[in-house]
């Protein structure tokens, strides 16, 4: 039987190494934060902070802080962002990481987040298009919830929502926007198509292909949000429906100062994060600026777009 991470980092460590990697973290600026509210700093009692997870080698290791200091300067100049250094529980040594970007937050970025933050709590985050909202959620659809001025929920796919499809006409769903990109069963453009509701296709998924898909479709993809009265989902209608209008929010509507959606499958009350949705959000930005040959916005606007995100996975009320 495979060991867990836990079980395998008990095993290893090196308890001697602890009163050092403590008195080096209380000397870091931010230290508190690190050790008591965020917890980044505990993330060194992993085995994965001495090894890599692709080969289990262990990491570049220095005999001295100094070292590893200089060669996280001459990292950091490389390839312009910042590296970190720390001492390892693992071995004797040192070793050198690269700053997460949901850490860098210099004072001017950390004044425009509150400003931004502010002006979000003022907001309506859903658009009145006509949807009949109280009706829609009658229906009892798993999952169900109001997102910019349309729906979204588990899949109206399943049998076991048809009985709500005559009510959600009714009360004026125009659109179905389908996000799994491993479904290819004709039976739900068919309903869409029999109950006089359009039908679209935009997958969500981590493989370039489907990536430079959603890049591609992007423009229309904002398009239908826009209008409202749709109904967006994957099979339970939390995961790749956040990533979806997490994008929609982070590349397009917060530049109309429209609100960030509330999150319903990444919620730290749950037990979850959020880095599907920050891996997914990273890839559509490289993929957009290979492809188009700028930034879609520029990276101290995303670092910042995306710390809001993480500090909706952090609100239980989900009001930021």
């Amino acid at each position: 039987m495979k060991e867990s991470t836990i079980i395998k980092s008990l095993k290893a460590i090196r308890l001697r190494n602890i009163g050092t990697w403590l008195a080096d973290q209380l000397r870091q600026p931010g230290w508190f934060g690190n050790l008591l509210l965020n917890r980044r700093s505990w993330g060194a009692f992993s085995i994965y902070a001495h090894q890599r997870r692709s080969d289990g080698k262990a990491k570049a290791c220095y005999s001295t802080r100094e070292s590893a200091q200089k060669a996280a300067d001459s990292m950091a100049r490389k390839h312009e962002v910042p590296f970190a250094v720390y001492k390892c529980l693992f071995c004797d040594g040192w070793h050198v990481s690269k700053v997460d970007d949901h850490q860098i937050v210099s004072p001017k970025s950390a004044r425009r987040k509150e400003e931004m933050v502010a002006s979000l709590k003022t907001m309506d985050r859903h658009a009145t298009t006509g949807l009949d909202i109280e009706s829609a959620l009658a229906t009892g659809i798993p999952d169900i919830h109001p997102a910019y001025g349309g729906l979204r929920g588990r899949t109206l796919s399943s049998r076991r929502q048809y009985h709500a499809w005559s009510k959600l006409v009714k009360a004026g769903l125009k659109q179905v926007i389908e996000l799994r990109a491993d479904y290819s069963s004709p039976y739900y453009r068919e309903l869409c198509e029999k109950s006089g509701v359009a039908f679209f296709r935009y997958p969500v998924a981590k493989d370039l292909s489907s990536i430079m898909e959603m890049v591609n479709l992007f423009p229309t993809f904002c398009e239908l949000i826009d209008r409202g009265n749709f109904y967006i989902a994957c099979a339970q209608g939390l995961h790749r429906t956040g990533i979806a209008l997490c994008l929609y929010w982070v590349f397009y509507a917060a530049d109309k100062g429209i609100a960030p959606p509330p999150l319903r499958g990444y919620l730290e009350m749950d037990g979850r994060n959020p880095d599907k949705i920050i891996r997914a959000l990273n890839a559509f930005y490289r993929c957009k600026t290979e492809r188009d040959g700028v930034k879609p916005i520029p990276e101290e606007v995303f670092r910042e777009r995306k710390e809001i995100i993480r500090m909706i996975n952090r609100s239980n009320n989900q009001n930021i």
